[in-house]
């Protein structure tokens, strides 16, 4: 094995080669408070998301995901602040349509293949650099490992009262990599919590998902209705969605951290070309594939994203879908179905 203190300089000299502004190591071990996790779990405050209960054992323990696993690297990429926000007001979530700040990723890249790619990169160059026998597996937050928390105890940040991990330098908007290897690697401290007395992240939030400082309540979460669930959506759902089509930036909006980076911006049609919600109801498939089948925003399927266009053109009084809409309201896709049934409805009033 390579010594510990040169192997950790290595890894962070080839993570920053690679474009990760954030490095730290912690011990592939339990993480600090991860008993309020399993908490969380046990209350059912993870809605519909089983596979965070089915995998609760094995994101405690990165030995679970490497033999002999000793140390998470942890390495964070800033995304673009810029808001995604179509003509007709519809918004998407920030980091769904690109993945960089320095315009080197597509707005139609996901980024988990973008990240893996930097993390192995940055793995396999210190290999060369490094003697000896030793292991590594490079995990984005679609392997089962519990990232914010082990990226805290490595010092990348703390964790914000919205459950974010939250940089002083950068905010929260935070794309995360790990590095589990069975190199014995020196720890860095965590940091200090910064969010004082400021709930401005909890009050933002339009549906009072936050339970408590810390706490999110998933089944009242616009990003887990427009992102995570399947199906129908329940029609007070529908209501709280407004513009949101893909996830909710708002309790990161309102965090100072993230204002204080003068990166903002909320003017419609600024950035990578948002879609509006009749054009996301008329795509096919071909054009879906096209536009999304790369991002993250796949994450919803077409049928999912369709049914969420469609409950905000109903809770937005969007009288430019209904041609749309009608069509929708026929299709066998439950969800979708649902959704411009209860559109329609809501436009009956409103002129043609």
């Amino acid at each position: 094995m390579p010594d510990r203190l040169v192997a950790a300089r290595v890894l962070r000299e080839e993570s920053a080669a690679a474009g990760f502004a954030g490095f730290g190591i912690a011990r592939a071990e339990t993480p600090p408070r991860f008993d309020r996790f399993r908490g969380w779990i046990a209350e059912g405050r993870h809605a519909g998301m089983r596979y965070l209960e089915e995998t609760l054992d094995v994101r405690e323990s990165p030995e679970s995901l490497l033999a002999g696993a000793r140390s998470v690297v942890c390495l964070s990429f800033p995304h673009s602040a810029q808001a995604r926000v179509a003509e007709d007001g519809s918004r998407f979530a920030r980091y769904s349509l690109c993945a960089a700040e320095d315009g080197d990723v597509s707005d139609r890249a996901d980024y988990h293949e973008t990240l893996r790619k930097r993390a192995l990169a940055a793995a396999e160059a210190a290999r060369r650099r490094l003697p000896g026998e030793w292991s590594y597996r490079v995990c984005v937050d679609s392997t089962p490992l519990a990232e914010r928390a082990f990226a805290a105890a490595a010092g990348l940040g703390w964790i914000g009262k919205n459950g974010c991990l939250l940089d002083a330098r950068h905010g929260s908007y935070l794309l995360l990599a790990e590095i589990v290897t069975d190199l014995d690697l020196p720890p860095d401290q965590p940091v200090a919590e910064q969010c004082g007395a400021c709930t401005r992240c909890l009050d933002a939030c339009p549906t009072q998902a936050f339970v408590g400082p810390g706490v999110l309540d998933a089944g009242r979460c616009l990003s887990y209705w427009t992102i995570e669930h399947r199906g129908p959506i329940p029609d007070a759902w529908k209501e709280s969605l407004g513009e949101h089509v893909f996830g909710c930036d708002l309790c990161q909006e309102a965090c100072p951290f993230n204002a204080r980076l003068g990166r903002l911006a909320s003017l419609p049609g600024a950035g990578p070309r948002v879609p509006a919600r009749a054009e996301i109801l008329s795509m096919g498939k071909g054009a879906w594939r096209r536009r999304f089948g790369t991002t993250a925003v796949n994450r919803a399927a077409r049928r999912g994203l369709q049914r969420n266009a469609a409950a905000s053109a109903g809770a937005c009084r969007d009288v430019s879908c209904r041609g749309a809409l009608e069509q929708a309201a026929r299709v066998a896709e439950p969800g979708l179905r649902d959704a411009a049934r209860w559109a329609l409805s809501r436009l009956e009033a409103a002129p043609r």
